[in-house]
């Protein structure tokens, strides 16, 4: 009886505890195709990262003319240099358009990292990201100029230069509402 109980008790805090795996949309397995087609594998380790890097593979990643990058948690300053190059015409137009700058939250994720951010990060894919593979980056559109907060105009200007890139080929985009931030893939 006792086992029952105690049973009983677990069960409810299991199933509200519970997140549910999402399936990846169609949208999101082309950022994942195109992020494959830059020259670095999945990247699973940070040893596997640093090799990269080495090899030149992986460039450096801070703060630039239009944006900051924040303290990463689930991250690496790195990215493939065609997509540190796409962040930086990114941020030159975006700054040419407004004067502000924006944030970069989040950049090239070993598939370690991945799954520790999945316990906090509802948009965190399950398994493999382009962020695995040093295309992706993600700027968020509530921190602008080194402030956390709404601002729509900025959030349009930014979206407007994002969607203007994308026409031209260079990335694709998604906006992401849980955690407020575009996620960009470099083509």
């Amino acid at each position: 009886m006792k086992r029952y109980l105690a049973l009983f008790m677990i069960l409810p805090f299991c199933v509200l505890t519970h997140k549910p795996v999402i399936a990846q949309s169609a949208r999101y397995k082309a950022h994942l195709s195109i992020a494959r087609q830059h020259g670095v594998p999945l990247l699973r380790t940070d040893a596997q990262v640093k090799s990269y890097v080495s090899k030149k593979k992986l460039a450096k990643v801070s703060s630039g003319k239009g944006y900051r990058v924040q303290k990463l948690t689930y991250s690496k300053p790195y990215l493939v240099p065609r997509a540190k190059t796409v962040l930086n015409q990114v941020a030159r137009a975006f700054y040419a358009r407004t004067g502000s700058t924006f944030t970069v939250t989040s950049l090239t994720r070993t598939t370690g990292s991945q799954n520790r951010l999945r316990r906090v990060n509802g948009n965190a894919v399950f398994g493999v990201s382009s962020h695995n593979y040093g295309s992706s980056f993600d700027i968020s559109y509530v921190r602008f100029n080194g402030r956390k907060g709404s601002n729509k105009r900025l959030e349009r200007a930014l979206h407007a230069v994002l969607a203007d890139f994308q026409a031209k080929g260079k990335l694709l985009y998604i906006k992401e509402y849980a955690v407020s931030c575009f996620h960009i893939t470099a083509r």
